[in-house]
């Protein structure tokens, strides 16, 4: 017994005076087993070992320094110390099994003013009815502008990923892989491919927009033509200037529209494969072979949208007149819901909408100076012509008939409420006797107060964009696209007195710090 106590204690004072030795060569294996697992996953074998080293070695360790151990761990520092080590060990283990469970059961929420980083309805109406794959690839160089644009791209198409699995993309730097930049028919930095099913779209916008629009491109979405009719003053779909309507076309465009022009006067007929026809503003005379070949589409089952404005042309108020609208004489004024200050710019909003396709989840709109409409359909000619407002004025809104002043006159002036959008559905004008009811194949048109709504200037203002598109694909029967689209980033100001600025930086140079002082200094005087 005497031998085997001798043993144990030479063997104790051994593993003692290498106790140093064994610590160090276990927390370097330690270190080394997080460096294999961290940067070297190939190597995991290795680091397994590694750690069942770093645990044998901590045995001996404890074996050889016992004494101290013993002594460290009964001391009353050791054991504040571990009542310590045991609350963090439990909160990372409560972290860890909360991270473990929310990663299959995550949400996401955005929390910005302006819903920057959630997606629009009409993007997540298409990503939510992908039936085919979508790769997209971006090809950037590792300059700094390029990485910059590529952490923008990157960022928005990992929302349409998690929104669908059917959205996969990949980055590569054109100038180490030249071969596939030209498999792909790049030639510029920048530029991302959207291919699906053998079809294939580039662009270079980063955008919400352009993402959608591309995908709906190659995705096979059928690309229906939209022509403004042009040649008579109409609003430039070009110009970019405050009353060009640019920004409208580009609008189209990205709902997987191409947009043309048409003049009547070049032509014999409005063109087969016109899926509408949009007249934007006419502030010149027409033609009367152009009146006819206008009419002829519109018998043919045409669709329409036409914007007027107060007093329009005479031959406009004839055309539409065969489809149950009356454009009266005078611009609407509302006295309750208008753009401040102007009460001839009267807004739509809430209840004001008449609820439909097009209006659902509408944000208020706008009309800078709106003509007065009227639904006027003679009895006999209801059963195949429907007419419905889509917008109306409050009923503190007038007909305002005098150009010199504003002011409601008894028995002159008309009374609100006014309708401001109309929709038409008919299979023949009115006068004429249909072979069937009216329906979707017949003729649709939507008729606006106002055209100055859609210009540069207001088009992204409130739901004046969608309130647009909405109805341009009413019009062609493309539901799926009717939605909330997104608007452009806005740069967002925070603006404050010199008074609140004096506030903030006092407070936040001087007196922080001094509070910080103060509560420092009482703690150390009742400790002194």
């Amino acid at each position: 017994m005497s031998l085997l106590r001798s043993s144990v204690s030479g063997l104790r004072s051994f593993l003692g005076l290498y106790s140093l030795v064994t610590g160090g060569m276990a927390l370097l294996a330690l270190l080394l087993a997080g460096v294999i697992f961290l940067f070297f996953p190939e190597l995991q074998a290795t680091a397994r070992v590694l750690l069942a080293i770093t645990l044998l070695l901590l045995a001996l360790f404890v074996v050889g320094a016992y004494s101290d151990v013993k002594t460290s761990v009964l001391a009353r520092q050791t054991r504040y110390g571990t009542n310590t080590g045991v609350m963090v060990l439990a909160f990372l283990s409560i972290a860890a099994i909360v991270n473990y469970i929310s990663a299959d059961n995550h949400r996401r929420f955005d929390i910005t003013a302006g819903g920057q980083y959630t997606l629009a309805r009409q993007t997540l109406t298409v990503l939510h009815g992908l039936k085919d794959p979508v790769k997209v690839v971006g090809f950037f160089t590792r300059d700094a502008f390029a990485q910059s644009s590529r952490e923008q791209a990157e960022n928005l198409l990992s929302e349409y990923r998690y929104q669908s699995s059917k959205i996969s993309f990949e980055f590569i730097d054109p100038e180490e892989k030249p071969g596939i930049a030209r498999q792909y028919e790049v030639r510029d930095n920048g530029a991302l491919v959207f291919e699906s099913g053998g079809r294939r779209k580039q662009l270079f916008g980063i955008g919400e927009q352009d993402f959608t629009g591309a995908i709906l491109n190659v995705t096979g979405v059928e690309q229906l033509k939209v022509y403004f009719l042009v040649g008579h003053g109409e609003h430039d779909t070009e110009a970019p200037a405050a009353d060009g309507i640019s920004l409208a076309k580009q609008g189209l465009v990205s709902d997987n529209y191409q947009v043309l022009n048409l003049s009547l006067a070049s032509v014999d007929k409005v063109p087969d494969d016109s899926a509408l026809l949009i007249v934007a503003g006419p502030k010149r005379p027409f033609l009367d072979r152009e009146l006819g070949l206008l009419n002829d589409y519109l018998d043919r089952g045409g669709k329409a949208l036409f914007l007027v404005d107060p007093n329009p042309l005479p031959e406009l108020r004839r055309v539409l007149a065969r489809w149950g609208v009356n454009v009266k004489e005078g611009s609407v004024v509302d006295q309750a819901v208008f753009v401040n200050p102007d009460v001839t710019t009267p807004a739509v909003q809430g209840n004001q909408y008449v609820f439909s396709q097009i209006t659902k989840d509408l944000a208020a709109s706008f009309f800078p100076g709106a003509a007065g409409l009227e639904i006027s359909v003679p009895e006999p000619d209801r059963d195949h012509v429907t007419v419905q407002p889509l917008a109306i004025t409050s009923p503190r809104s007038f007909l305002e008939t005098d150009k010199e002043r504003i002011a409601f006159d008894e028995g002159q002036d008309q009374r609100g409420p006014l309708p401001l959008v109309l929709t038409v559905e008919a299979n023949k004008p009115i006068g004429q006797r249909p072979s069937q009811p009216a329906s979707a194949e017949g003729t649709r048109l939507v008729v606006f107060a106002d055209s100055d709504f859609i210009t540069n200037e207001f088009f992204y203002s409130l739901g004046n964009s969608d309130f647009f598109l909405n109805s341009v694909n009413w019009l062609t029967a493309q539901q799926e696209l009717i939605s909330i689209r997104p608007k452009p980033p806005e740069a967002r100001r925070l603006v404050i007195t010199q008074q609140a600025w004096n506030f903030i930086f006092y407070s936040t140079i001087a007196l922080l710090p001094l509070v910080v002082l103060l509560v420092g200094g009482v703690v150390w005087w009742r400790r002194r």
